[in-house]
């Protein structure tokens, strides 16, 4: 299906609700814009994005309160997700590349939060291997982050540090490497390596795609001695 100006609209707005961290919001957007586009891929790759962001969110945000109630809504949310991305996987020759990998990346993170490592695993690596870049580099890492093997994170974050060729590709892989050594208690390398990512950040080609605010946000909730420094005054 081609885009129209409109359904351009409705995704630029979608990703404006992404890169702002608003999964519940985006996922009640996406599934009424549906409605007018049940058939377009690129909102059925949202659609699936939208679900496993806020299941993520209620799973490792959710109280002891309505726990039964709560883990099956997460369930089936991380299903919905599951089926939608297999769905665009086996309709690869007919998709542009970038759904192609991003649905298989979706789907990689997905088992990994659901404690699937072995299913995580084979399915991040095989799309490394696919196409080894530091996008699919920093997402094994986020798998083996997921699944505690901090060492292979570690090493993937790494490699996608090496594999980065933009500003952007670079700071996120940094960011990662930054929230992994605080997580590990290595203070000062956490510390370094968000400084770095920051850097990147702001010499991005596109600093106005980018969400500088979230990601300061996000480095701090992981790193709070950055508070500390002067380094985003």
């Amino acid at each position: 299906m081609l885009k129209t100006k409109q359904s351009q609209k409705y995704l630029l707005e979608l990703e404006k609700l992404a890169q702002q961290g608003k999964y519940r919001l985006g996922l009640r957007t996406v599934e009424k814009y549906l409605k007018q586009y049940p058939a377009m891929d690129e909102f059925l790759l949202k659609h699936a994005f939208f679900l496993y962001h806020h299941a993520a969110d209620l799973k490792y945000s959710r109280s002891a309160k309505k726990e039964r109630v709560q883990t099956l809504k997460i369930i089936n949310y991380f299903n919905q997700a599951i089926r939608i991305c297999r769905k665009l996987i086996k309709r690869k020759k007919f998709l542009p590349q970038r759904i192609y990998l991003n649905a298989r990346i979706y789907l990689a993170q997905i088992y990994a939060m659901l404690g699937k490592s072995r299913e995580a695993k084979i399915f991040a690596n095989a799309t490394y291997k696919y196409l080894p870049i530091a996008l699919t580099a920093e997402r094994v890492a986020d798998v083996c982050r997921r699944l505690n093997d901090l060492n292979g994170a570690r090493r993937w974050y790494q490699k996608a540090v090496k594999k980065a060729k933009k500003a952007d590709e670079k700071a996120m892989a940094h960011v990662g490497l930054a929230m992994l050594y605080r997580h590990l208690g290595q203070v000062d390398k956490a510390l370094k390596e968000a400084r770095v990512a920051i850097y990147f950040f702001k010499h991005a080609d596109h600093p106005k795609l980018l969400n500088l605010k979230l990601l300061i946000k996000i480095l701090h909730s992981h790193i709070p001695e950055l508070k500390k420094t002067t380094l985003l005054v």
